[in-house]
């Protein structure tokens, strides 16, 4: 029977023909610390964003998955998992292997913490291992329970082999997700190796958005004073060449009006020979 407060999904068992509970919550407050609720939020935004045009790919957390048709008992609640291959991404209440096409996760990851680090290293391991989860891994945000914080496990020949990193700092390869992964502190971090970039959580998208507007917005402030500067010069050239333009047309007036007296001048000194030659001929 369900603990008191818990959701139920009934469904009926096709077998024995009986209803069965399944609890997609057992009515408990989830406490958890700040760095490991950081780090399962921050591990699906990661996993999230890369699959989103992957239609047979879902990712989920901190949900109930029930391994064994008619046993409500046989339910583990991974932290993060992926599942390739699966029929549909809408939400789900919970994960029922059976109703999924018999389709399991093919990456799991344990956030560890004191009170479930030594039930996700041994009896948990072994129900993925199972059930065929092809990786399982297991993530120590504050650095207190696993060296290096990250170690993993590979299904090979129906057992679970040790993940080995693949290059320096700390990175190993999922061939599951053909993804890298390495522990920066409290943050599990991925990396595509196809297109050569680490992934980013939500908070560091918004953030690096914010940074190129602000970079675009001065960017579009240099352009507006570049623009200023150019309007500016371009009106001093304008003043000036009127200046001169207007230069131009003081010199040539003057130029006019010195020709007009160098006529005026020359017509009185004609004026002047022509008076004195009459007066010549007079007497």
């Amino acid at each position: 029977m369900a603990a008191p407060g818990a959701l139920l999904d009934t469904r009926t068992d096709r077998a024995a023909g009986q209803p069965v509970e399944y609890p997609y919550s057992d009515g408990k407050v989830l406490m958890e610390t700040d760095p490991h609720a950081r780090s399962i939020i921050d591990m699906r935004d990661q996993l999230d964003t890369h699959f989103k045009a992957r239609q047979d790919a879902y990712v989920a957390g901190s949900m109930a998955l029930y391994y064994r048709q008619g046993d409500p008992a046989a339910v583990v609640v991974p932290d993060v998992f992926v599942v390739l291959g699966a029929a549909h991404k809408q939400a789900r209440k919970s994960y029922l292997l059976w109703e999924e096409g018999g389709v399991v996760p093919s990456f799991v990851v344990e956030v560890a913490s004191p009170s479930t680090s030594r039930r996700d290293a041994t009896s948990k391991r072994a129900i993925y291992e199972q059930m065929g989860v092809l990786e399982y891994w297991r993530f120590d945000p504050l650095g207190e329970l696993i060296a290096g914080r990250l170690e993993g496990w590979r299904l090979a020949g129906g057992r679970y082999e040790r993940v080995r990193s693949v290059r320096a700092g700390g990175w190993h390869r999922s061939e599951a997700l053909e993804l890298e992964l390495r522990a920066e502190r409290w943050l599990l971090r991925f990396h595509d190796p196809q297109l050569g970039r680490d992934m980013l959580t939500h908070a560091e998208t918004s953030e690096a958005l914010k940074e190129a507007a602000s970079q675009r917005d001065g960017a579009v402030r240099e352009r507006d004073g570049a623009v200023r500067k150019l309007d500016g010069a371009v009106r001093q050239r304008d003043e000036a060449m009127s200046e001169r333009d207007e230069a131009v047309r003081e010199r040539e007036e003057a130029m006019s009006e010195r020709d007009n007296a160098v006529r005026e001048r020359e017509e009185a000194n004609q004026r002047i020979r022509e008076l004195e030659a009459r007066l010549r001929l007079s007497d």
